[in-house]
């Protein structure tokens, strides 16, 4: 992709983390722990990434999971070091690199108000604005109105030269 393409280079998206971190941190900062689930393989890089900083910050325990979506049915599995079968009164940031249609993130946050969480926020590193189901993110790094035709991709193949690109 030609340099024009690109959103936010390595640099700016590590700034986006630390003032996604900070942002989290300031409207849980009563909880003791705190849940980080990414969604897929990109939105559980960006949630690691959204850790290591909180970590930084906070001494809350932080706890990762992922959830993978299956594309064919958008049912969602969790996995993680810790059991997500009794989440009640979880306190969970759900992460993705970027909130298209919000179809993704709300399958993915289905089964979360199943198991009776006490509060479920969304994180993005970038948000588009053509929403088809009611979701909306309550942290966001970049907000951008694209066409329906252009996507955003966040490309994590170099951690040390991450890159979020329009095509």
């Amino acid at each position: 992709m030609e340099s024009a393409d690109i959103i936010l280079n390595h640099r700016q998206i590590n700034s986006k983390i630390t003032r996604l971190a900070w942002q989290i941190y300031e409207n849980n900062m009563d909880e003791q722990v705190l849940w980080l689930a990414g969604i897929d393989e990109r939105g559980m890089y960006v949630a690691e990434m959204i850790k290591k900083e909180l970590a930084t910050i906070t001494n809350q325990e932080l706890r990762l999971v992922n959830i993978l979506v299956d594309r064919k049915n958008f049912e969602p599995s969790f996995y993680s070091d810790f059991d997500t079968e009794n989440l009640k009164d979880a306190v969970i940031i759900v992460v993705d690199d970027v909130l298209n249609t919000g179809k993704t993130m709300f399958s993915a946050m289905l089964p979360l108000v199943r198991r009776q969480v006490a509060k479920i926020q969304v994180a993005v590193l970038a948000s588009r604005n053509h929403r088809l189901f009611p979701v909306r993110a309550d942290f966001v790094g970049i907000s951008m109105a694209t066409t329906l035709h252009e996507h955003l991709n966040f490309d994590n193949s170099n951690p040390d030269n991450l890159k979020l690109n329009l095509s």
